[in-house]
């Protein structure tokens, strides 16, 4: 379970910033209200620090190759660039997380001349155990002095600039007694967000968050024709049973995969982002994510993102979405049921339900316009439903049977949500 977290996390809307694309500090600030207009209240930036130069990887090599963990790029500003920036965000309303990659550094970190005996090392020096990430040596956590000035990092961080949480990179790899020692080490300093980007469920142990990998790896074998939309949807019903409920962070894209509008079609985005909104746990965006781009940022190369490219009444579109969230208990913290549908490799049908309100999402996935008939356990029979239609914008009244069972005609996607009441 979360342990000692500010707010509730199901109210977590994350939006991942890739400072070096947008042209550093002063270009995100200049943002910031663009973003909290969307419905984020956190504001996460992937790393900020100075990368290594040796073996790097595109031209200005991977923000997650770090030099030095205690230094900020400079070519996105100054330290305190920085703090104002924190200030700003604090500000408005929002949270900050930093990234943290306490795996690996770069492979000329300011550390490996002073601290060889930190780093992991096989028969020719300093090494790593994931083979293709020869920009980077990784820690050999049996060392203690390597602990305690991680942990005095993460200090550093919070002292000086205030951050509110971090977000941890590849957390899995590093010792679970690590991220306790950590989390400990810390707390009497502030209460802050500990997200893992894992999926196992023993993080827990120390997170507040972990990533929706498990679901999000059969979604991309979906969408490379390897598993079903059925197969996806019934993962939710096991994680119920596996997570017991502690939070998932759901996302459709991050900087480590491609955009989600490149593997759906225009007229099925909406039918996706929805999706994504009404499932239980914390929400992530990526840069851009709210203009439909299909482009995948290139984070090892000079990059820029250029909104003025984007679509804007689909960004009007996620700003209604997550206002819609925002004001709908249910849609954040309600019972999440996948309810059995006629079609399961064409359409995802999903209740939430918190007393006596719910909200239910049909999404038309595959294929055109068609009838979809939903079938509800015997708590849901012989019933009316006044609801509200929020694609159309008006009122939908609707009957399940005495089997349990109702049709709707569905183009793309329905949203309804009501109060339930027998007639």
């Amino acid at each position: 379970m979360a342990l000692n977290t500010p707010g509730k996390l199901e109210d977590m809307v994350i939006y991942e910033v890739f400072a070096r694309a947008y042209g550093g500090f002063d270009a995100v600030e200049k943002d910031l209200e663009r973003i909290k207009k969307l419905g984020v209240n956190t504001i996460w930036f992937m790393p900020i620090h100075p990368t290594g130069k040796v073996n790097r990887k595109g031209t200005l090599g991977s923000p997650y190759a770090i030099r030095d963990y205690r230094a900020i790029d400079p070519s996105l500003g100054s330290d305190e660039d920085f703090k104002h920036l924190v200030k700003s965000i604090h500000s408005i309303g929002m949270k900050v997380m930093m990234d943290v990659v306490f795996n690996h550094m770069a492979v000329d970190s300011v550390l490996i001349d002073e601290h060889p005996e930190w780093f992991f090392h096989d028969e020719n020096g300093p090494s790593r155990k994931v083979k293709d990430w020869t920009d980077v040596v990784d820690f050999d956590f049996s060392n203690f002095e390597l602990m305690e000035y991680l942990v005095d990092t993460l200090k550093f961080w919070i002292k000086n600039f205030d951050v509110d949480g971090f977000r941890c990179d590849v957390a899995g790899l590093v010792p679970i007694t690590f991220w306790h020692r950590a989390r400990t080490g810390i707390s009497e300093l502030k209460k802050v967000v500990w997200l893992s980007e894992s999926k196992e469920p023993y993080m827990y142990q120390a997170f507040d968050l972990t990533y929706d990998y498990d679901g999000y790896d059969i979604l991309k074998a979906y969408f490379n024709g390897k598993a079903t939309l059925n197969d996806y949807s019934m993962h939710f019903e096991y994680q119920k049973q596996v997570f017991d409920g502690n939070v998932k962070l759901r996302f459709l894209e991050n900087h480590d995969q491609e955009r989600i509008a490149r593997y759906v079609s225009a007229d099925k985005l909406r039918a996706w982002t929805t999706l994504m909104a009404v499932q239980k746990g914390a929400l992530l965006l990526y840069n851009g994510q709210e203009f439909a781009f299909s482009e995948k940022p290139d984070i090892f190369n000079e990059y820029r993102f250029d909104f003025s490219k984007g679509d804007p009444d689909f960004e009007i579109f996620v700003k209604d979405l997550l206002t819609l969230r925002k004001q709908t208990e249910v849609m954040r913290y309600g019972q999440m049921h996948m309810i059995r549908n006629d079609v399961p490799n064409e359409a995802i049908s999903v209740l939430r339900k918190m007393d006596n309100t719910f909200l239910l999402y049909i999404g038309n996935l595959e294929g055109h316009p068609k009838k979809i008939t939903l079938e509800f356990d015997r708590n849901f029979s012989d019933i009316y439903i006044h609801a509200f239609d929020h694609v159309k914008g008006e009122p939908h009244t609707f009957y399940i049977n005495k089997n349990g069972k109702v049709s709707f005609d569905v183009e793309d996607y329905l949203l309804l949500s009501s109060v339930m009441e027998n007639e």
